[in-house]
């Protein structure tokens, strides 16, 4: 079975191919890319999405370097799923909204005991 992007809607905060990695690792997080589903070639996905060839390009070396993608006998491309992924993607989500959390914190003025309070309240919510 073929990934598809169709539902895929890209913005201009952030470059293309970050967004497509992305999404990719989102819908792997929500087990919905399971391991060896098999990616549209790069020129098919850049047809989909209406970007350069190029973007897709960059997407897919990325996701490869980070071995959640391998590309075979260098035709097409397919997911690889397993718990080290699945840890790796969340514990880079986590971290990224984390960073976020606490920077929003500081910016209005919170110190950490407030923080901590306010974690307190609402993870036993």
């Amino acid at each position: 079975m073929m990934i598809s992007f169709h539902s895929m809607e890209l913005h201009k905060k952030e470059p293309v191919y970050i967004q497509i990695c992305r999404y990719m690792k989102q819908r792997i997080l929500m087990n919905e890319i399971k391991d060896h589903e098999e990616l549209p070639s790069r020129r098919e996905l850049a047809t989909q999405l209406s970007i350069n060839p190029n973007t897709v390009q960059k997407a897919y070396k990325m996701l490869e370097e980070e071995g959640i993608i391998r590309t075979i006998s260098n035709v097409k491309s397919v997911i690889v799923v397993n718990d080290e992924i699945i840890n790796q993607i969340r514990n880079e989500f986590v971290e990224s909204d984390i960073k976020e959390f606490i920077q929003n914190c500081k910016n209005s003025g919170m110190n950490f005991q407030q923080v901590i309070a306010l974690l307190t309240k609402y993870w036993e919510d």
